[in-house]
């Protein structure tokens, strides 16, 4: 190969409408793109707007170990391919989950038929509530297996798997004597997905907006509000208003086959 010497070399000379011609052509080529992108945006949002469907938050991939009122040991994922709820409860303080317990009677009652849908009540105080006390607490609920689980398992690995798993608002936690923790129910569908329901948000006015918010299934928090009147105005209490909910979620997710892998 032929080489030049450096001083014999002239350096590119730039043409200046060339130069033009090309910064036009990518910035047309930018704008292009972002409008294309504006449209599939504002068209994924009306379809989320208009989407009912309860929202995935999660999955569980461990298959979580715990003990049940017959004394037997089972994981979470054994129930994998049915729809099931897990509930946080302390037997030894009813009044923590009192609407909640409630609500699962009538839940148990509404699905006694499904051999697919099954409660799982998870005791946030294993260490004061063994497979015996819950096999005592099963017979005042009329809990049955496999229909209905009591459950537990080590008081680190409850707190932490309802934390960092089930995305509790609080860590359980001991204070004055008592477990101090999220009583929210969580909904898990046949492919092992968190699911939340959501709704659409409204105004005072009550017009609607073009956003939905995810519901917790807080029946805990739905009665105090009802206590403090903020059912006011309704035609139902929050709380038959979140229960009608969960029934719609329930259905909806027991109508829906399992994904195959």
């Amino acid at each position: 190969m032929k080489r030049y010497p450096a001083q014999d070399l002239e350096p590119a000379v730039r043409d200046p409408k060339k130069l033009r011609r090309t910064a036009l052509i990518l910035i047309g080529i930018m704008l292009v793109g972002a409008v294309f992108i504006l449209i599939a945006y504002n068209r994924d949002a009306a379809r989320r707007a208009e989407d009912t469907r309860p929202a995935i938050t999660g999955r569980l991939n461990k298959n979580f170990k715990v003990w049940r009122q017959d004394e037997t040991e089972a994981g979470l994922l054994d129930l994998r391919g049915d729809v099931f709820v897990i509930v946080p409860v302390v037997f030894s303080q009813p009044d923590s989950w009192d609407t909640t317990r409630e609500v699962l009677l009538e839940l148990e009652k509404r699905y006694e038929s499904r051999d697919d849908l099954h409660i799982v009540c998870v005791t946030q105080d294993p260490e004061n509530e063994p497979p015996e006390l819950l096999a005592e607490e099963a017979k005042k609920l009329g809990a049955e297996l496999p229909k209905w689980w009591l459950a537990g398992s080590r008081e680190e690995s409850v707190h932490k798997f309802f934390k960092n798993v089930l995305k509790a608002n609080i860590m359980a936690h001991r204070k004055d004597g008592e477990i101090v923790y999220d009583a929210s129910l969580v909904v898990i569908d046949r492919d092992r997905h968190i699911r939340q329901p959501t709704v659409r948000a409204r105004k005072a006015s009550g017009k609607e907006l073009n956003y939905r918010n995810r519901v917790t299934f807080d029946f805990e928090g739905a009665a105090e509000w009802d206590e403090k009147g903020r059912s006011e105005g309704l035609e139902k209490s929050n709380v038959e208003t979140m229960k009608d909910l969960l029934f719609v979620t329930i259905d909806e997710l027991l109508a829906q086959p399992v994904t195959p892998d």
